[in-house]
């Protein structure tokens, strides 16, 4: 037999590698160990990144656990002010009211009256408008108490006022006049009469004008349900800035009857009520006083 032929023809899969194959696998490779050095250094990053987090995280939940604590401190504290501060109100609140109480008693010696006709030269002479008031206002109401036994003589204008002031007013109208009594129980009693004795207008029920009975409080009736007319010179209490504001909120709820003082104390009724109420303080919230 012949010898066997010599197969020079290889697999392609069994050839060996070139250079630039090696060189190409290499380059390959290093790109991948580039790729994962770099992915390497990115975890490692992430993880210092999350090491500040962590550290960071840390030191806000201990600032957190101070602030509490501080926040704890301060709220004692605050209420600790808050306690000092509703006293202090307290405080103001006793002084302004006592403040207050002791304007209307010094004004309790003086009175308000309206409609007095006076001339503009009347109204620069005290003594022509002490001698007016004097006349038209009180002494009616001086000789209906002598009559009725409360006076055993009627003192004359310079033994019952001091002075009468006029106040600045509506052009064209009367104007106010302010007056200060030498005897505080005089006034008082001038008061009390005023009802019974005080001139008033004609009106048209029948109840007739001149001096009547008043026992509503504001002077229009005599008890018996009759209506007597308005008073033609009203006369009021002098009362303090505080006393007179309070007294025309409660005069202008829809829940008030009526509202009128005694001796600067501020008295009301309620609709369909008959009790006589008292503000005892005027610093109460009107809610609280019409309660």
């Amino acid at each position: 037999m012949p010898p066997a032929k010599k197969n020079t023809a290889q697999h392609v899969g069994d050839e060996e590698p070139s250079l630039a194959d090696l060189f190409n696998l290499m380059k390959t490779q290093g790109e991948q160990l580039k790729n994962q050095g770099e992915q390497l250094a990115a975890i490692t990053g992430k993880l210092s990144a999350m090491e500040q987090i962590e550290t960071e995280v840390h030191s806000i939940k201990t600032l957190v656990v101070s602030l509490k604590e501080e926040n704890k401190e301060l709220r004692t504290a605050l209420k600790e002010k808050d306690e000092q501060l509703d006293e202090m109100q307290g405080e103001v609140n006793s002084l302004s009211e006592r403040l207050n109480n002791l304007e209307q008693h010094h004004r309790g010696w003086g009175a308000r009256v309206l409609n007095i006709p006076m001339t503009e030269g009347e109204e620069r002479d005290p003594a022509v408008a002490i001698q007016k008031v004097y006349n038209l206002a009180l002494l009616p109401v001086l000789e209906g108490a002598a009559k009725a036994g409360k006076l055993t003589s009627i003192p004359s204008a310079e033994q019952v006022l001091e002075v009468a002031h006029v106040l600045p007013g509506k052009p064209g109208a009367p104007k106010p006049i302010i007056m200060r009594f030498y005897n505080r129980n005089l006034r008082n009693l001038i008061f009390s009469c005023k009802k019974e004795y005080a001139e008033r207008e004609p009106t048209n029920s029948g109840g007739g004008g001149g001096r009547g009975g008043g026992a509503d409080g504001q002077g229009n009736g005599d008890g018996s349900g009759r209506r007597l007319g308005r008073f033609k010179y009203p006369l009021y209490d002098d009362l303090s800035k505080p006393n007179l504001a309070k007294m025309r909120s409660i005069a202008q709820d829809e829940r008030v009857q009526a509202c009128w003082t005694v001796n600067g104390q501020i008295r009301f009724k309620l609709k369909n009520s008959e009790t006589v109420k008292k503000v005892n303080s005027i610093l109460d919230p009107l809610d609280k006083i019409l309660k």
